[in-house]
């Protein structure tokens, strides 16, 4: 279907004005975010009924861009994204908040059984049969003038998406699980809204439990460092430093900006600039004592397999009540999230930070009390 490239306020207005009349919505978004903290909008596709707009945020900055951000908080106007996870992040940064009356396809096509986890390209193929070249996939989206088959390739992201959600809706009408794919869909996007404050990101650590407690608080300090420098110079956490070179300076004696240079895969740039930030962070941490409870790796909890299979079981049944995968209701991370919850997570922590998949949302409505008293014998 023939697109518009729309660059100017006036034209977008228009498209805007019109597609409100579409009975919904496909949506699509293009970023880069390979050195950035922050995600660089460099497209939004919309495809409403017969029209296809490739939305040129960089051509538009500056300009009123407001009739596309009104025009997707309507809760009148009916959306289909395909696996929007970052999608909502970055439309939730550019709107102040992402929109919830939206139907994600990859989540429709796994309720329905046609796949986990599908690709776009793989969701158009077994839907329609044609074949979506995804070589543009990893090209630069903010280079300017975007080239014809960069063009092309965005708005066969949203021309086939339109086509295949009456299908999708209907099959998971037809198999009574259309509320629970908006549901699911409704937790992807309140994920992506949802932020675990600095002071906790220790809690969420892979390898904090190879650290004593005093070496718990420098790498609490030590985290609060790196997220908040990455967010000031908007760089990626790993460019700041690296996971393994945390729990290395938060595990071994660090009593001088020269014993920094030992640290594997610290960068000579992070040390020269914020030896002394990082020092400081250490010494924040060696000096607090407050009270913080040592975390153990999971498979190591007394327990753990036995409640582990426990709790999975009870997720197994209730996917067999709603005839769904028994992925669908709970991973092996979602058991885990839950029991590292439940666990270690302090109780102060609890009413702060998000619950687990498994005490939230729909799975929470149905399994909530179940997996409590399972978990707490």
């Amino acid at each position: 279907m023939p697109y518009q490239l729309i660059t100017d306020a006036n034209a977008l207005a228009d498209f805007c004005q019109q597609a409100r009349l579409a009975p919904y919505l496909a949506i699509d978004t293009e970023f880069v975010r390979t050195r950035t903290y922050y995600a660089k909008l460099g497209l939004v596709q919309v495809r409403a009924a017969g029209q296809i707009a490739l939305i040129d945020t960089v051509a538009l900055v500056g300009a009123d861009i407001q009739p596309l951000w009104e025009l997707l908080r309507d809760s009148h106007t009916n959306l289909v994204i395909h696996a929007g996870g970052e999608d909502y992040e970055i439309l939730s940064q550019q709107m102040g908040q992402i929109p919830t009356h939206v139907f994600d396809s990859q989540i429709a096509a796994a309720f329905a059984g046609s796949g986990d986890a599908l690709g776009y390209a793989a969701l158009v193929e077994q839907y329609t049969g044609m074949l979506v070249d995804k070589s543009q996939s990893r090209t630069d989206w903010m280079q300017r003038p975007l080239a014809p088959e960069q063009l092309d390739y965005a708005a066969l992201d949203v021309d086939y998406l339109y086509d295949i959600y009456p299908t999708l809706r209907e099959q998971v009408q037809a198999k009574g699980v259309y509320e629970l794919v908006l549901a699911e869909t409704a937790e992807h996007i309140s994920r992506r809204a949802q932020s675990i404050p600095d002071e906790a990101l220790y809690l969420f650590f892979g390898n904090a439990w190879q650290c004593s407690q005093e070496q718990l608080r420098v790498l609490r300090e030590l985290l609060i460092w790196r997220q908040q420098r990455a967010r000031r110079s908007d760089i990626p956490l790993s460019f700041v430093a690296k996971d393994h070179s945390l729990l290395e300076m938060a595990r071994k004696p660090m009593n001088s900006v020269n014993a920094l240079k030992a640290v594997v895969d610290l960068s000579p740039v992070t040390l020269r600039y914020n030896g002394d930030a990082i020092m400081a962070a250490i010494a924040r941490g060696k000096a607090s004592n407050d009270a913080i409870a040592p975390l153990q790796r999971l498979t190591d909890i007394t327990h753990y397999k036995v409640t582990y299979a426990a709790v999975k079981a009870r997720c197994d049944e209730l996917a067999a009540e709603l005839e769904i995968s028994p992925g669908l209701v709970a991973s092996r991370r979602q058991v885990n999230d839950l029991l590292h919850w439940l666990w270690q997570i302090p109780s102060e922590w609890q009413t702060r930070l998000p619950k687990p998949d498994l005490l939230s949302g729909w799975r929470g409505a149905k399994l909530e009390a179940d997996l409590l008293q399972l978990v707490q014998r």
